[in-house]
């Protein structure tokens, strides 16, 4: 409401709106992005779903795989999978197309346009889209599948006329949170789309905070935010009527549910085995390769005999420099993002669950409803308010200024991991300790927090691999002296800078393993 800079004097007025909603091109970029967040959740419920079946229905050999491939996927952030994608599938010098263009005087396709955006997000979705659907399909009684069976309905009709229709209210809500997070993530739609100037939402917003055209015009970001905003809060009251509606749907009983996996056929075997062979194929194995490939070849070309001879390690001697810079920053917030979420995440939860403070419902709400609030929405806020605030509070371009909006995003994810956990701490232990003379801060921290030491953990690496994989808000907000690996990685892959993004990308991906081999460790070391 305020003036078209967003800073400084002038009355409030309706001119941003006026000005966003008389643009030409909002209609299309309307358009674009509902088929964006529908087509997303297409593909990822194409390939989610039958993973799931696959995990929980059948007796198909080696199924682990799935649960190892789906957590591979969730580990590898999305805008390198779109960089491999485009180090394969460039009009003009991708790998694959440029072996094509030999073969047929053509390219095979191109990578810059809005169906390649929605299949690698669907792809990209189908991992957490999966270990929400596992505990649902594993608790549907098998019973219902083998009674179609004795009377001779085939076993894909049955799971796609009975095991479906159970299953609906769960992926009805699955659907709706993954479409609220389809039309909100930058990655793929700033990978992809910019340069084929194919403009969403979250694009447009990015757009008009950077200024593409001109000078920043953060009036009209915040606009566009807000109508965002608004338009997935609506949405996120029909997901939780759809969560609600669930119990309609239960065929968990009192009484013993059959639990035996549906036999496979052999075509059967060979279908799901091709199926999960495909999402490891192009979900994990080509984007990473082409990677690994593409940073040590000196220009982009398909694997030779000629390519093999050329390979070095110079863009790696490039990208150290860059590390350099950008290293300290990312460190900081993998360190910083995870510990303030989880501390702030286990106050709240703490005071919701285990005492009767006056307000503790409507701060559990509070909480909640950061879910309904974009990415791209919260960084455009934190633009907003760091420079309005500059001059009494310079936090504005700093790493702690970046760490503070990054925790903001996650602290409603670490809140509801600890909630659960939070709730199976018994009250005795507490009234023990208040027997025993101990305030109730102390009883927290010496009683509680050890109680829910394992909840604790999970939640702070968790968030630690969020925060590696985070680009909507530091694209936003990172600038000199605050850049991080993914906004360098964004930076120079926009400027055709092959060598140095692919290289600092494979960096990426190691710091990653890190991670996750921290995680193990410590999972094993405390018995988690």
């Amino acid at each position: 409401f305020g003036p078209q800079e967003g800073f400084g004097g002038g009355s409030l007025s309706l001119d941003n709106f006026r000005t966003v909603l008389g643009s030409a091109g909002l209609p299309a970029t309307l358009l674009r992005t509902l088929a964006l967040g529908l087509g997303t959740v297409a593909v990822m419920l194409a390939v989610a779903v039958p993973l799931a079946w696959l995990y929980t229905r059948t007796d198909l050999r080696g199924k682990s795989v799935i649960l190892v491939l789906a957590a591979m996927k969730m580990a590898i952030p999305g805008f390198l999978v779109a960089l491999g994608y485009i180090f394969m599938l460039n009009p003009s010098n991708g790998i694959i197309n440029s072996w094509w263009s030999d073969l047929t005087g053509g390219p095979l396709t191109n990578i810059y346009t809005l169906k390649w955006i929605i299949v690698l997000q669907g792809l990209d979705f189908a991992g957490p889209a999966f270990f929400m659907l596992v505990p649902t399909l594993r608790v549907i009684d098998v019973n219902v599948e083998e009674a179609a069976a004795v009377h001779g309905v085939p076993r894909w009709r049955a799971a796609v006329q009975l095991l479906l229709p159970v299953a609906a209210p769960a992926i009805a809500g699955v659907s709706i949170f993954f479409f609220i997070a389809a039309v909100e993530v930058f990655d793929y739609a700033g990978m992809l789309g910019m340069p084929a100037r194919i403009t969403v939402l979250s694009t447009l917003i990015y757009q008009y905070s950077q200024g593409a055209t001109g000078s920043p015009e953060y009036g009209n970001a915040a606009a566009v935010g807000l109508g965002m905003a608004l338009a997935i809060g609506l949405i996120m009251i029909g997901y939780h009527r759809a969560v609600r509606r669930a119990d309609q749907m239960a065929t968990v009983t009192g009484r013993r549910a059959g639990r035996e996996p549906m036999r496979l056929t052999r075509g059967g075997r060979w279908a799901g085995h091709g199926f999960v062979f495909g999402y490891a194929l192009f979900g994990v194995a080509l984007p990473v390769l082409t990677l690994v490939w593409a940073s040590l070849t000196p220009y982009l070309r398909p694997p030779s005999a000629d390519a093999v001879a050329d390979l070095s390690f110079s863009a790696y001697g490039d990208a150290m420099y860059d590390l350099s810079e950008v290293l300290p920053t990312t460190l900081l917030l993998v360190a910083a993002v995870p510990t303030v979420a989880v501390i702030l995440a286990a106050c709240g939860s703490w005071l919701v669950t285990r005492t009767r403070v006056p307000g503790r419902r409507g701060l559990d709400a509070l909480i909640m409803m950061t879910l309904a609030v974009p990415s791209i929405v919260l960084a455009v806020s934190f633009l907003y308010m760091g420079l309005s605030v500059y001059r009494w509070l310079p936090l504005y371009g700093t790493a702690a200024f970046l760490a503070l909006a990054v925790a903001a995003r996650f602290v409603a994810t670490a809140y509801r991991t600890l909630h659960g956990t939070m709730l199976q701490v018994h009250r005795e232990l507490e009234e023990s300790a208040a027997a025993s003379g101990i305030r109730r801060g102390r009883t927290f921290m010496s009683v509680v927090l050890p109680a829910v030491r394992g909840g604790l953990v999970y939640a702070w690496f968790w968030i630690a691999l969020l925060t590696v994989r985070e680009l909507t808000i530091t694209v936003i907000l990172s600038g000199d002296g605050t850049d991080v690996m993914s906004t360098r990685i964004f930076g120079y892959s926009s400027a055709g800078e092959t060598g140095l993004s692919a290289a600092l990308g494979v960096m990426q991906l190691g710091l990653i393993a890190v991670l996750l081999a921290a995680f193990y460790r410590a999972a094993r070391r405390q018995s988690l």
